[in-house]
């Protein structure tokens, strides 16, 4: 995932989820908070796992590369399950939040390529 896409997906992804956390939340705020912490998980996954592949993939310390997947692993995925575990928050919106996240991704992606190909051909 390049850095262009990862800004793309936080600036795109967020708000997302936030509006659709607002939108659900005068129905149901259980499913609201699953909405907005599946989201906030979601894109705090995709950065973190953006952030470990580069240090991964480009030489550096290793000590970085051994921050970023510590910190994705087993910090990250406990949050969520203490998220998933929490009565305030439904199981059912977190994976809607997820979802949101994915298609911004999708989105995202899809629209710095489109970019690409109409540069591309002149466009």
């Amino acid at each position: 995932m390049t850095d262009q896409v990862l800004r793309r997906l936080l600036r795109w992804g967020a708000p997302a989820v936030f509006l659709a956390g607002a939108g659900v939340w005068p129905v149901s705020p259980a499913v609201a908070l699953g909405v907005v912490a599946g989201g906030t998980w979601n894109l705090a996954n995709l950065w973190c796992l953006a952030r470990a592949l580069g240090c991964w993939l480009v030489p550096g310390p290793r000590r970085t590369r051994l921050l970023w997947f510590v910190l994705k692993f087993p910090l990250l995925y406990a949050a969520a399950l203490l998220a998933l575990t929490r009565p305030g928050a439904s199981f059912g919106g977190f994976i809607l939040g997820f979802s949101i996240v994915l298609l911004a991704a999708l989105a995202a992606a899809l629209s710095l390529a489109q970019g690409a190909r109409s540069t591309a051909h002149g466009g």
